[in-house]
């Protein structure tokens, strides 16, 4: 992906009218003394270094209870948002959030122990919104991965939200997810959702409708939770006796499944593209090496549409996508010369899924 050594670019363009590995992992932004950033396997890995941090622990408790959660959940902290994310943003994360209301002070710099546990302080908290939506600024500027933000919900919370969501400019790349009774447990809400649903097979899930584990259904009516809704934010509920997500879009209203498989398309490709350029002697630039080129992002795409990212054609049941490819001849002599490809081009039609049936029966007397 962006900021990372390839050779690789992929570009893509949604057209509204119409596996790798970190798909699911989780960075949490904690402000510190200084940009660092650190990778844990476990929840147990994690509290040894900020057992202090209440919030953090909260996340990464809700985050490795999942049974499927991604493979490390990383803590950055950081002195400046937009910065640590640049720096770090080769890590392998796909979700963030910000944590408030701390500032993360390094051992080193107090007792000289590397060994000892991070000192949490508590800090004012005004610049916390300001730092949240710096994420979600700069996640949207990239085009790819996602913010997520955690309120607790509280009357306060819901009656607000309309202007929290306009607190983020209609992000189509921030998550606003409304759980538990406080920030704590809003804090678990992030990491549990994270978890049970950001690792599984992307295509395979859509957001709405999803258990998490250690999560509780929220105290508010129904018309608290479509007022919720007309924000895009959503929440977790009871429905037909299963505790389960009530929605699962982004503050633009873009359905996160959607974007989340835009990702994997994306990653994929350049994945796998740069592995056909390094594993191979020589990709030369006539029919035979533009096939290959050809050939690998036509299995990414159809590896696509077996997770259901991109819709089935019912006629061939193949996959609605194309590929289209310039030869030698039609690409210019400055890009023969640079040995730059540029002729190869893709679309696909996402496959979306069902969220709401409706059912007209008829009774005969």
């Amino acid at each position: 992906m962006s900021n990372t050594l390839s050779d690789i670019t992929v570009k893509l363009n949604v057209e509204t009218p119409s596996v790798p590995v970190n798909m699911g992992n989780l960075a949490l932004f904690v402000k510190g003394d200084k940009q660092n950033v650190e990778g844990f396997n476990s929840y147990e890995d994690l509290q040894k270094v900020y057992g202090s941090n209440d919030l953090v622990k909260q996340v990464a408790n809700g985050y490795f209870s999942q049974d499927d959660h991604g493979n490390k959940l990383f803590v950055i902290t950081y002195t400046d948002v937009a910065t640590a994310a640049t720096a770090f943003y080769g890590e392998g994360w796909e979700f963030a959030t910000v944590i408030p209301g701390v500032k993360v002070v390094t051992p080193s710099e107090n007792t000289g122990d590397q060994n000892k546990e991070k000192e949490a302080v508590t800090v004012d908290t005004t610049n916390d919104l300001a730092d949240t939506v710096a994420l979600s600024n700069f996640i949207d500027g990239k085009k790819e991965r996602f913010a997520v933000v955690g309120l607790p919900a509280t009357n306060e919370n819901v009656e607000k939200i309309a202007d929290t969501k306009k607190a983020f400019g209609n992000s189509p790349r921030t998550i606003l997810f409304v759980s538990g009774a406080n920030q704590a447990e809003a804090a678990y809400g992030i990491g549990g959702l994270v978890g049970a649903v950001g690792n599984e097979t992307v295509g395979s899930v859509t957001w709405k409708f999803r258990q998490i584990g250690g999560v509780k259904p929220v105290d508010l009516t129904v018309t608290q939770i479509q007022k919720l809704h007309e924000s895009n934010a959503f929440t977790y509920v009871t429905k037909a006796s299963l505790d389960q997500t009530s929605e699962g879009k982004t503050l633009s209203g873009e359905f996160i499944d959607a974007l989340h498989g835009d990702d994997w398309v994306k990653a994929s490709l350049e994945t796998e593209l740069q592995r056909l350029l390094s594993n191979s002697s020589k990709i030369t630039f006539d029919a035979a090496g533009i096939a290959q080129i050809d050939a690998t992002v036509t299995a990414v795409l159809t590896t696509a549409t077996n997770n259901g990212i991109i819709s089935v054609n019912p006629e061939t049941n193949a996959g609605e996508f194309t590929v289209t490819t310039a030869s030698r001849a039609q690409s210019s002599e400055e890009d023969i010369a640079q040995r730059n490809y540029t002729g190869l081009k893709f679309s696909y039609t996402r496959s979306g899924a069902i969220h709401t049936v409706k059912v007209n029966g008829q009774i005969n007397i």
